[in-house]
């Protein structure tokens, strides 16, 4: 588990984010206010600075400023810094109410403002005239939608959703402000070829190679219409980059010659309309000149674009075998629980019926005893009533002493029964086998009820599953398809690939390969790797190997991160502990941790406590809910051995990406949590597993912010009270190791009653998560 720096360094990395980002406004402002339209026309600069946030403003104002004294002349200068100077004084009037300052049309309002009263005021100086006021006009809409893009587009930075799950018009949004970024190069010469436009075609054919059709016409499209403003030569550029985009995605299966061939050719054909040779020659060596960078360029280059423009919801028939597969599995899961209630019933039924009792008993010594008697006549007929009164008699003397004498019948049966010796020995040897007949019975009935127990559980898990997949909206084929091959260059056998994303945009990534030891999984190749191939930044993964399979599932990178640690005290310093922990992360984003004490101490209690520990572990890791798992652990302590077992759970459950956490408690003792300097501990009465057929956990939920501590425990920390640990925890400012250690020995010393028990703690304390990570 990652431990984080402390706060000095946390505090230094964010103020060097802040520097960085405040370069990054500069930067894009200095390049923004050199695209020009029409020659001389520069509107980008205003928008950047529109579109920036208030905090980063000032930094786009100074970069946008050096570039506007770069590109135009002194007129020009003055009024984009006299338009600066008034958006400048708009945002600052209207940043402080919230419901204006976060409407997306703000930005691209204030841009139009401040860039057509720029250009009436011009007019107003320099004389009125038609055309000059159709240009201000189409100035100021283009600096208004460039202000919409970069607006949306730092939007989408700031945001959560990973590549892969941008819209269209999303991805629009951030081709087109890259085509802005492009413009201010294709000023810039290398003899006659346009930097500006180079870029943009080796924009449009990456774009092709890895988004296919729809990604080479969004870029073609996007740097057509852009490149083609920049000059009135240039027009031709919006109808030969849209088409060459859209032909280079059309071959992009066929690799990175084919696309940049179609480019080429497509390109030509539309540029022979304009009849000038000279801009022919000079588009065909520009494009060239794409072509051969966007080849000799290596192989990984771009691959990120696979997630932005993979499809998206389209693949109708994989979300109706996913709907296929959801209503099967929820079918069985009724058809499982039905089964599970139609065995009770019908043992239910049966016991009624057939069920023996005590008059069975008396019926076999009677049978057995009277069948030969000459007498029976005369006691089972006309002495019928005072026999059977004789025999009612016997019930409390045999539940009390387990058997009969001669003396416990009544005295009038003793004179007229002949037999009286071989009728008691008959009903105690009929007892006895009553008595063993109800113990088999009660075995039975414990059995039954764990099997139909285990036909419930398994609905559980079919329908859990069944809920799995109906919260994944969908599955990226592309992406498993992308990972398999990447697997097996690396040497693996994989079996299946799954990667899968919810309706809260997150991808997991789960893999199946034959015959991987754990011991010689690369890790961190394997995170970088599926991190590259899909589009996002997946964390170390959760490894479980069963019968010769190795399941690898990969979870999103979250937003936050725990330094968790334990301690323990056995007792009496022996070698075997009776309780168990154990903590990992699910590969669902979510981090579990366990502690299980098993009944008493030393071996019989270790075996309990290590067996519950360890399957609930292996199932939750298996993707099962913790309900289901808790009830596979109580049938397998059950029917472990025929003594009583028994162990106590609790299982935590913190929600990386939410900060939420779910404590479960079967039998377990008090939980202590510290959130927002408050300490607090969560008690639940619940009954440990093993006991009956039927135990559930009792659930506990907390949201947790960075700072917060929580403190997990065995019964034996809290023997000697409990508030010695909220004061312990409560100005705790050390690493979550350390206040294991400590709650361990204070407890262990506090024990002055002569008794000695095992000793578990369990601690975490939330952090933020950051980009550095310790492999």
């Amino acid at each position: 588990m990652r431990i984080r720096g402390g706060c000095g360094q946390a505090f230094g990395n964010i103020a060097s984010r802040g520097a960085f980002v405040q370069i990054v406004y500069f930067i894009s402002g200095f390049i923004a206010s050199r695209a020009a339209v029409f020659g001389s026309y520069a509107p980008f600069g205003i928008s950047i600075m529109a579109a920036a946030p208030f905090k980063n403003m000032l930094a786009s104002v100074f970069g946008a400023a050096i570039g506007y004294c770069t590109i135009s002349g002194t007129g020009n200068t003055i009024r984009y810094v006299t338009a600066m100077i008034a958006l400048a004084a708009i945002r600052w009037t209207l940043n402080d109410i919230a419901r204006i300052r976060k409407s997306k049309l703000f930005a691209p309002i204030i841009t139009f403002m401040a860039l057509i009263a720029t250009g009436l005021a011009m007019m107003s100086v320099s004389g009125f005239s038609g055309r000059s006021m159709v240009l201000y006009m189409i100035e100021a809409v283009l600096g208004s939608s460039g202000a919409y893009f970069l607006s949306r587009t730092i939007t989408i930075s700031y945001g959560t959703k990973s590549l892969g799950m941008l819209s269209i018009p999303e991805i629009s949004c951030l081709v087109l402000s890259l085509c802005i970024m492009i413009l201010s190069f294709s000023s810039i010469t290398i003899g006659s070829l346009s930097i500006g436009r180079i870029l943009s075609v080796v924009a449009i054919l990456f774009c092709a190679r890895y988004g296919s059709i729809s990604g080479g016409a969004i870029a073609g499209i996007s740097a057509g219409i852009v490149m083609s403003l920049s000059s009135s030569e240039m027009s031709f550029l919006a109808g030969s980059y849209a088409f060459g985009g859209l032909m280079a995605g059309m071959f992009s299966t066929a690799g990175r010659l084919a696309s940049a061939i179609a480019f080429i050719l497509c390109n030509g054909i539309i540029s022979m309309q304009t009849g000038d040779l000279t801009l022919v020659i000079l588009g065909l060596y520009e494009v060239l000149a794409a072509s051969l960078i966007f080849i000799i360029l290596p192989k990984d280059t771009g691959r990120f674009l696979g997630a932005i423009f993979m499809e998206k919801d389209s693949d109708t028939r994989c979300e109706g075998l996913r709907r296929s597969v959801i209503m099967r599995l929820d079918f069985a899961s009724k058809a499982l629980s039905d089964v599970s209630s139609d065995v009770e019933d019908v043992a239910q039924k049966l016991a009624e019926v057939v069920s023996p009792d005590m008059s069975g008993v008396y019926k076999k010594a009677v049978s057995e005893t009277c069948r030969r008697c000459g007498l029976k006549t005369y006691c089972w007929e006309r002495e019928h009533g005072a026999t059977i009164a004789s025999f009612d008699c016997l019930d409390e003397v045999l539940r009390k002493n387990g058997e009969v004498t001669e003396d416990d019948f009544r005295q009038d049966f003793r004179k007229r029964c002949c037999k009286i010796h071989e009728m008691a020995n008959a009903v105690n040897r009929n007892y006895d086998n009553y008595i063993t007949y109800e113990a088999a019975q009660r075995r039975v009935d414990e059995v039954r009820a764990v099997v139909a127990g285990q036909f419930c559980g398994l609905g559980e898990i079919l329908g859990e599953m069944a809920e799995e997949y109906e919260s994944y909206e969908k599955f990226d084929t592309d992406a498993a398809h992308r990972i398999s091959v990447m697997m097996k260059d690396e040497g693996y056998v994989p079996m299946d690939i799954s990667c899968r994303i919810d309706r809260l945009g997150r991808m997991s990534v789960e893999i199946e390969t034959a015959d991987t030891e754990r011991s010689v999984l690369k890790r961190s190749v394997l995170t970088r790797e599926v991190s590259k191939l899909c589009g996002r930044r997946f964390e170390n993964p959760a490894v479980t190997m069963v019968n010769g399979r190795c399941r690898i599932v990969f979870s999103e990178r979250p937003v936050y991160d725990v330094d968790i640690a334990t301690a323990q005290h056995i007792c009496g310093n022996g070698r075997l502990c009776g309780d168990h922990f154990k903590y990992f992360c699910d590969g669902m984003g979510r981090m579990v941790a366990v502690i299980s004490d098993g009944m008493g101490t030393g071996g019989r209690a270790a075996v309990d406590g290590s067996m519950a520990s360890s399957i609930i572990a292996k199932l939750i890791k298996a993707g099962l809910g913790f309900d289901c798992a808790l009830k596979v652990v109580n049938s397998a302590l059950m029917v472990k051995s025929g003594d009583e077992s028994l162990a106590t759970l609790d299982v935590l459950s913190f929600d990386m990406f939410t900060g939420g956490i779910e404590l479960m408690k079967a039998g377990a003792p008090m939980t202590f949590i510290r959130k927002g300097g408050k300490v607090f501990s969560i008690e639940s009465p619940s009954l440990p597993v093993g006991i009956l057929p039927n135990v559930e956990f009792s659930y506990s939920t907390e949201a947790l912010l960075p700072g917060d501590i929580v403190v997990m425990l065995s019964d034996g920390a809290v023997a000697t009270g409990e508030d010695w640990i909220a004061n312990i925890i409560r100005n705790w400012n050390k690493s979550s190791q350390e206040l294991a250690n400590l709650i361990t020995d204070e407890a262990t010393a506090r024990r002055s009653d002569g008794h000695d028990d095992d000793i578990t703690v369990l601690t975490m304390i939330v952090q933020s998560a950051n980009g550095d990570e310790d492999e």
